[in-house]
Formats: structure tokens, sequence, C-alpha cells
């Protein structure tokens, strides 16, 4: 058995209220309505899991969901499964994602409690994370270094008036561009 790294995406169905809210804070009292067009949200859980290969990794997890409630409602939630960065839709060439976890969270070590309760000990490590995908009003440039210092303006909080999506405190964020670089966001 070897160690395979997979995601799970789970997104609402629903009209998700805090990622409006959220769009509104940026647009209308950050004063980034010329910048950002849009705001989703949903979780994303990195999971190890011992298994022979991909597929039967991709296969146990897949399972895990359908067969417990444990990481989605299939009433109100989507999911996704599949290899890490592949799971979900892709970002468009005008997103940008940050990937927010807090801190010493106990999600995963609780997760994987609950699954070894059910007899499930292939599942190794989890952690989730918040993805925050921002759509932009104008597509960036790959290499464009003033990309990455906007994410940070919006998503890191350094004050009132100052980021929204990750308290430095107590979280921590990396961003995705479209190209597929990826950067952390505390500095």
């Amino acid at each position: 058995m070897a160690s395979t790294k997979v995601d799970l995406v789970v997104s609402l169905k629903i009209p998700d209220n805090e990622a409006r809210s959220a769009l509104e804070a940026l647009r209308v009292k950050m004063g980034l309505a010329d910048v950002i067009a849009g705001l989703e949200r949903d979780d994303v859980w990195e999971l190890t899991v011992d298994a022979s290969d991909e597929a039967d990794a991709t296969e146990l997890v897949g399972g895990l969901v359908t067969g417990t409630n444990l990481f989605a409602n299939p009433n109100k939630h989507r999911t996704a499964v599949g290899s890490p960065g592949a799971t979900g839709a892709p970002l468009r060439e005008d997103e940008v994602a940050v990937l927010v976890a807090e801190r010493g969270s106990t999600e995963g070590p609780s997760i994987l409690r609950t699954l070894q309760g059910l007899d499930v000990q292939s599942v190794t490590d989890a952690r989730r994370w918040t993805r925050w995908r921002i759509r932009l009003a104008e597509t960036p440039r790959e290499g464009d270094a003033s990309v990455v210092s906007l994410v940070r303006r919006v998503a890191v909080a350094t004050g009132r008036d100052e980021g929204l999506l990750s308290n430095p405190h107590s979280e921590v964020s990396r961003v995705v561009l479209p190209w597929g670089e990826e950067a952390w966001l505390e500095e």
C-alpha cells in the first residue's frame, strides 16, 4: 500500500449567503466593485489514503462520502473526489482561489477518530480548507505580481478595512492562480 493524496470538494447546492455577504463587503465596503466580479465558497478536504493506487484511493473516499454523512449532506451539498488540484471545477482564467485553514485545527484529527471508530483505518491524514474562488473583473496575466498583492489585500485581514477572508492570527492561507502557481499569503 502506498499513501495517496485525494481531494474532496464539498459545495452547496443552495445559495451561499456567507459568500454573498462577503462579496457585498468586498465590492461595497472595501470599494473593490471595479476589481471583484464574483465570489464562491466551498470546502476542500485534503485526505491521505493508504491504497494500492489513486483509483482505489478515490473510490474509497467516494464510498465514505456516499456511505456516511461525515463530509457532506446529500440534500444540500455537491461533492467531487479526485487527485489534488484536479478536484471540482478548474479555475477559470479570470479566477484566483484562496485556501484558508485554521492553525492547529482539530477537524482533521476528529474526522480520523470518527473514521477509525467506523473501522476505516486507510485514511491516515485529513485537513479541511475553505476555498474562496474570486472572479476578477480582468483576466490576470501570468507572472503579474500585482495579482498576489491584490489577493493578499482582499484575503488577509490586517485592519478594519483591509482583508476579509482570512485572519492571520488564527488561520493560514494560500493563493492558487489560474495557471497553477501557488503562494502563501501571510508575510
